[in-house]
């Protein structure tokens, strides 16, 4: 567990000792596409490190439609404002691809936040990314094009991007899988991203929404 936890871009500033305090109360995940991370309205008990895959984040409507939240990535934690805020999973986490993670016991590791200051650092730093990921969903469902929400999604996930299922990008992007495709031909005629080099020209890209 305690490898596990230093090959964790997130925690590469934490020193390891604290890395091995931490490996004491974490457990390690796998879960196949579709199954459940946490239900919305569980007890928030743990939060979760992403390491590998997606998990979708969502609510549930009265007449049983998904409201889509937000998408976790690797190297993301899941639920750390739950837990701060000694509140219920407020949505469900399903592995929207296969995941690995690592499930955090937060009651031990709520302790060593205040005796080590890097560590505190990523939590922080993992708080203010949600703040960012909610004006980003405001901007993509009330405000954005479907051009500008594609050319945003490729300069923000360029590596995920080339590596992730188009129908999976569709549904991240709230697009059909068919608009997405004609949208990335275009953008490939235009010499805005080059599939064979899996590269970008985000510059270009840039200017279709800043």
């Amino acid at each position: 567990m305690l490898q596990k936890l230093r090959n964790v871009y997130l925690l590469k500033d934490v020193c390891d000792e604290t890395l091995k305090e931490i490996a004491k109360y974490t457990s390690y995940l796998k879960l196949s596409k579709d199954n459940i991370l946490f239900y919305e309205g569980e007890d928030s008990n743990c939060l979760f490190l992403l390491t590998k895959g997606i998990v979708k984040f969502y609510k549930t409507s009265s007449n049983n439609k998904e409201i889509i939240i937000k998408y976790h990535y690797s190297n993301e934690f899941i639920a750390e404002v739950a837990n701060f805020e000694n509140i219920p999973y407020p949505a469900t986490g399903k592995a929207f691809t296969e995941i690995e993670a690592l499930k955090i016991d937060f009651k031990n590791l709520k302790h060593l936040l205040y005796s080590d200051a890097n560590l505190a650092l990523v939590i922080q730093t993992s708080l203010i990314k949600k703040i960012r990921n909610l004006e980003n969903l405001i901007l993509f469902d009330v405000v954005l094009t479907a051009d500008e929400r594609i050319a945003k999604y490729i300069c923000d996930n360029t590596k995920e991007f080339f590596n992730t299922k188009r129908i999976i990008i569709a549904e991240i992007l709230n697009i059909t899988p068919e608009t997405l495709s004609r949208r990335l031909k275009l953008f490939e005629n235009d010499g805005l991203i080059n599939y064979q080099k899996k590269s970008i020209d985000k510059e270009k890209l840039k200017t279709l929404f800043s």
